[in-house]
């Protein structure tokens, strides 16, 4: 179009028209864009077949990483000298890269889903501090259950154990490869002639014994989660309402028993920094909250830590609420820290705690030697992209504990001392990749990116209409020949 053949109405027109719409295009984008851009953002993090939360949940697109820590127990013959701790080197890190896959999963009307999670691990050689053929030396866990699931019987009866322990393998203490105590179990006497015995007062409902024997690429083995999916509300999306198809664990007295919190995988967004968050941990049967504590910067993403705190392990000595986390039956509860898997662990008695008893109670880690808790390494922390909900980086980490008690009416146990014993902790370690972060900030910034893209065009559209309105006070819209004249002759 040629703007010198345009009559002062048509250029009036093309000026202002274009001012307008840019004006009033940038004012609608400033005015409608936020709530426009939340709405598109949280219909993808929904999860529901088709969203970037479907695709991340049905199979972590993040690496995680398994860490185990080994402690080798070196003096097991000086148990029944008070005046020698118990000394334990840790051997490791032994490093397992983990696959999650959820399968077997059914979508119910009422915004929640069913599943089931295969974890399958594989060593990591490159990443290890060790074989799995490294030899450890730990407490004899088959021996120590029968005998704490007997110490209250009759004398009679225990007469009998101690017999039967004496002879069909019982043993305070053994020594197996590292591949041995973790995924692949051992072959064990005392196991082999308890399940031959097949007695209701002594259950032992495996085979080989393993701290994660049977687990490796099991579908099973975690249980039926069923969480809600958010499509009917966004802030309820990842929370865990029932656990193998119940509201409630069995193992602990309400409100402790109630299923609760995330599985740590999935989080609403908008989440609240200054509110706790809980984490349904399976392997302790329990729910576990989270402070906020501090702030995580990575890859351009500012990430709230939640960690693990003096409350989180107590079972009531300082926080009275956490009390029911406590077994009425045992003689006395863990104190601060240290919290009791008995029901959970198939009545072996286990106990957890953060690795190297941090925050627990000093008597924990005074009854032994070689343990340095280290707030750095050794802290349970979970950074959290608040806006998202997107995990940015894990660090899980948790303790395994035996309790071993003297007891007089059995001989592998007379005269010991009552030691918590650490067998082993773990770090189950991941964080989100650049490509993922990338996504997650352009999340987070997309109603900005409208909103500075509707200034731009309120600017562009007001530098057409001041134009115009100039024009039109100087009444300069058409060049006329006098002016071109006046320009010659000056």
């Amino acid at each position: 179009m040629c703007c010198e053949c345009c009559g002062e109405t048509q250029r009036k027109s093309w000026v202002f028209g274009i001012g307008s719409v840019f004006a009033v295009l940038g004012i609608l984008l400033v005015v409608l864009w936020p709530n426009l851009a939340d709405n598109l953002v949280e219909s993808g993090l929904k999860l529901e077949p088709g969203t970037d939360t479907y695709d991340s949940w049905l199979e972590a697109p993040i690496p995680i990483y398994l860490k185990f820590y080994m402690f080798n127990w070196t003096n097991p013959q000086d148990i029944r000298n008070p005046n020698i701790k118990p000394h334990f080197n840790e051997m490791g890190p032994y490093v397992f890269l983990e696959k999650h896959k959820k399968e077997n999963y059914t979508f119910f009307d009422n915004a929640t889903v069913a599943y089931y999670e295969r974890r399958t691990w594989f060593f990591d050689e490159k990443q290890s501090n060790g074989t799995l053929n490294d030899m450890i030396t730990a407490a004899h866990a088959i021996t120590a259950t029968v005998a704490d699931e007997m110490r209250h019987s009759k004398k009679i009866v225990k007469k009998i154990v101690n017999f039967m322990m004496n002879h069909e393998g019982g043993t305070l203490y053994t020594t197996k490869p590292l591949h041995e105590w973790i995924f692949d179990g051992y072959q064990d006497d005392l196991t082999d002639f308890l399940n031959l015995f097949n007695t209701s007062k002594i259950h032992i409902p495996y085979k080989r014994f393993g701290w994660l024997a049977d687990r490796n690429g099991s579908l099973e083995y975690d249980g039926l989660f069923t969480i809600h999916t958010g499509t009917d509300d966004i802030s309820n999306m990842g929370r865990l309402t029932h656990w193998n198809g119940r509201g409630e664990t069995g193992f602990y007295k309400l409100p402790c028993g109630i299923v609760n919190g995330t599985t740590g995988d999935l989080f609403p967004p908008k989440m609240n920094i200054r509110d706790e968050i809980t984490i349904f941990a399976t392997d302790a049967c329990r729910f576990m909250n989270l402070r906020p504590q501090g702030t995580l910067e990575m890859y351009g993403l500012t990430a709230t830590r939640w960690v693990g705190t003096e409350e989180t392990l107590d079972s009531g000595e300082n926080y009275p609420n956490q009390a029911c986390f406590c077994d009425p039956r045992m003689e006395e509860c863990p104190k601060t820290g240290v919290v009791e898997c008995k029901e959970c662990r198939d009545k072996a008695p286990i106990y957890s705690s953060f690795p190297h008893f941090y925050l627990a109670d000093k008597s924990y880690l005074n009854a032994v030697s070689g343990l340095k808790p280290d707030k750095a390494k050794h802290e349970f922390v979970m950074a959290v992209e608040p806006t998202t909900g997107v995990p940015v980086q894990v660090h899980g980490r948790i303790q395994i504990n035996m309790m071993l008690e003297p007891d007089d009416d059995y001989d592998i146990y007379r005269g010991i001392q009552k030691v918590l014993m650490p067998m082993f902790w773990f770090d189950q370690y991941a964080q989100l990749s650049p490509e993922l972060a990338s996504r997650a900030k352009l999340a987070i910034n997309l109603s900005d990116y409208g909103v500075y893209f509707g200034i731009a065009c309120i600017v562009f559209g007001g530098l057409f209409l001041v134009t115009g309105i100039a024009l039109t006070l100087t009444k300069r819209w058409v060049r006329r020949p006098v002016d071109d004249e006046d320009m010659l002759t000056n």
